[in-house]
């Protein structure tokens, strides 16, 4: 994969703000680097990590020192494939904006890409992080982001999911610190014979931390899907409070949608509860809008814009949210 960002501001430098490629970072700064390398996944627990582990070639290191907030977003795309690694750490009180692209143009062979990126919001830090991939038909995806909340931390993560032959993206929130918190907004489009895996997993592990995730699909054609989601809380999480929504919108007879949302609790004093929906559109709203003049196709995207539309206004950056009703118009 080429890996683009634009060069920090000297002021931003001056602060002691890093960006640069994990190779160079490994290289300049191991100091830092390893007191988080490879820290909050687990390389015995799945493969795609453990590949990561032995053979990533390549990858970004983003460093936030203490009480700095960064105005404006870092943003870095990744076109092509590869096997990457990537770190973002938030130092105490301090705050960033994190926005990632992946994508890729050629539609020949089949293609593998390997992603494990590992975040750090520490105390009191927040970090909005962005995710974006738009795959080509034969491209196998496998993206791996876990995050560790310490106390007071808030982590928000905005995804949105797009193409693909097999297309996983999994995001691991681990709340360590009392008071963390974390919003998860994901938002996936299927289309031909894609499949998209996308998995949100919270592991409340510290007292009164509070979690909201909604995930919103849209399947056409011969697409397929499988959601899951978890919500862990264990037994010294009191006073924990966590949330999940999960919505898929089929078009068509031939999709297949899975949703598989799960609670496991250790703990009684807490608030937790999940709900799925999965549906087809509703002929009686297509016909409504095609007795008022519009093509099927036409109210058929109306239809998709409009149920997407609630998940998406939750999104904070404006030019996030045009970017993804783009992807979803086209």
């Amino acid at each position: 994969a080429t890996i683009t960002a634009a060069a920090l501001s000297e002021d931003l430098i001056e602060k002691g703000v890093i960006l640069t490629d994990i190779n160079t970072a490994l290289e300049k700064y191991p100091e830092i680097v390893k007191k988080y390398f490879f820290k909050n996944t687990k390389i015995d627990k799945d493969k795609f990590v453990a590949l990561s582990a032995a053979h990533f070639t390549n990858g970004i290191f983003l460093y936030v020192p203490k009480n700095i907030e960064v105005e404006e977003p870092i943003r870095v795309n990744f076109d092509g494939h590869g096997i990457l690694h990537n770190i973002i750490v938030a130092e105490p009180s301090s705050k960033v904006d994190f926005i990632e692209e992946y994508s890729d143009k050629e539609t020949g062979n089949e293609k593998l890409n390997v992603c494990v990126t590992e975040v750090f919001a520490n105390n009191n830090s927040k970090i909005n992080f962005y995710h974006i991939n738009t795959w080509t038909k034969n491209t196998y995806n496998f993206t791996n982001i876990v995050g560790t909340a310490e106390r007071d931390a808030s982590i928000n993560w905005i995804s949105g999911c797009f193409g693909g032959k097999s297309n996983r993206l999994r995001i691991d929130t681990l709340f360590n610190g009392q008071g963390s918190q974390c919003s998860n907004i994901g938002v996936f489009l299927g289309k031909g014979k894609e499949h998209l895996d996308f998995a949100t997993n919270m592991y409340h592990n510290a007292m009164q931390t509070t979690n909201e995730v909604v995930v919103d699909g849209i399947l056409k054609d011969e697409s397929s899907s499988v959601y899951r989601g978890l919500i862990r809380i264990e037994k010294e999480a009191q006073k924990t409070f966590s949330y999940l929504e999960n919505h898929i919108l089929k078009l068509g007879e031939k999709t297949l949608a899975n949703s598989i949302p799960s609670l496991k609790i250790d703990a009684n004093d807490v608030k937790a509860s999940h709900g799925a929906t999965v549906g087809q559109i509703n002929e009686e709203h297509m016909f409504y809008l095609m007795a008022r003049g519009l093509s099927r196709a036409e109210a058929e995207r109306l239809i998709v814009e409009g149920f997407f539309e609630p998940v998406i206004h939750k999104i904070p950056s404006e030019e996030l949210k045009e970017k993804i009703r783009e992807m979803v118009r086209n």
